[in-house]
C-alpha cells in the first residue's frame, strides 16, 4: 500500500468516527421548550377583567348645577338650623347686665383702610370704615349681643338674646389682630360685626350661653333673660 493511499485510508476512518460524535453531541444539546405558563393565564384574565370593568365615563356636571346642589344642601342646613320667631326685647330684659366687651371698631382697621384710599379704587371701602369707626358700637354683655348704629342717617339699635342666636362664624383680619362675626339668629337673620377685636374671645363667650339643639327641646333650659 503507498503512502497517499493510506493517508486516505486513515482520513476516511477519521470522519467515520467522528460523525457519530458529532450527531451525539447534537442530540445531546439542551433544547428550549415553550410551554404556557400559569402566569400567562392569570396575566389574560387580567386583561379581560380590566376591560369588563371600563365603563363610559360619568357625565360631568355643570356649574350652574353644583351651583344649585350647594345651595340646596345650605338651605337644608339653614332649615335645621334657624327655625322660629325672635324675641322681642327691651331694657328691662337686659337690667342688670354684665358687660364683657363694648367698644367701636378697631383702629387697625380703620388705619389700613385709610392708608388704602390712596389706590383711589378702595375709596368706597375706606368711606364704610370710617363710618363704622364713628358711628357703629358692639356691646357683649352674659344676657345680649347689641350693635347700635348712631349716625346722622339712621339710628339703630339691633338687640339679640343668646336663646335667639344659633351660630358664630369669625373671619380674622390684619394678622389676628381684630376679625369680622357674624351672628345667625333662630329666624335666620344675620348680624355683622366688622372690625371686631378680640373677635375669638367674643366668639367663645357667646357660644358658651348659646343652647344646643337638646337644650331648646327642653324645659329646663336656663335664659339668661328670664332673671
Amino acid at each position: 500500500m503507498s503512502r497517499a493511499s493510506s493517508v486516505r485510508t486513515h482520513s476516511r476512518l477519521g470522519h467515520a468516527l467522528a460523525a457519530p460524535r458529532s450527531h451525539a453531541a447534537i442530540s445531546a444539546r439542551p433544547r428550549l421548550v415553550c410551554r404556557a405558563s400559569d402566569d400567562d393565564g392569570d396575566f389574560e384574565s387580567k386583561i379581560a377583567a380590566l376591560k369588563l370593568s371600563k365603563k363610559k365615563p360619568e357625565k360631568r356636571v355643570s356649574f350652574e348645577e353644583r351651583k344649585k346642589e350647594q345651595k340646596a344642601k345650605a338651605a337644608a342646613i339653614a332649615a335645621e338650623t334657624t327655625s322660629g320667631t325672635m324675641t322681642t326685647m327691651s331694657e328691662a330684659d337686659w337690667a342688670g347686665e354684665t358687660v364683657f366687651y363694648e367698644g367701636a371698631p378697631s383702629s387697625g382697621e380703620t388705619a389700613v383702610n385709610v392708608a388704602l384710599a390712596a389706590t383711589l379704587v378702595w375709596l368706597p371701602l375706606t368711606a364704610a370704615a370710617l363710618g363704622r369707626k364713628l358711628w357703629i358700637n358692639y356691646k357683649i354683655t352674659d344676657k345680649r349681643v347689641c350693635v347700635e348704629t348712631d349716625s346722622p342717617f339712621k339710628k339703630e339699635s339691633l338687640n339679640v338674646g343668646y336663646s335667639d342666636i344659633v351660630r358664630v362664624d369669625v373671619v380674622g383680619r390684619g394678622v389676628g389682630l381684630w376679625g369680622d362675626a357674624v351672628i345667625t339668629c333662630r329666624d335666620g337673620s344675620k348680624i355683622e360685626m366688622r372690625g371686631l377685636e378680640k373677635f375669638l374671645e367674643v366668639k367663645k363667650y357667646i357660644e358658651e350661653r348659646m343652647p344646643t339643639q337638646k337644650q331648646r327641646e327642653s324645659s329646663e333650659y336656663y335664659d339668661p333673660m328670664a332673671e
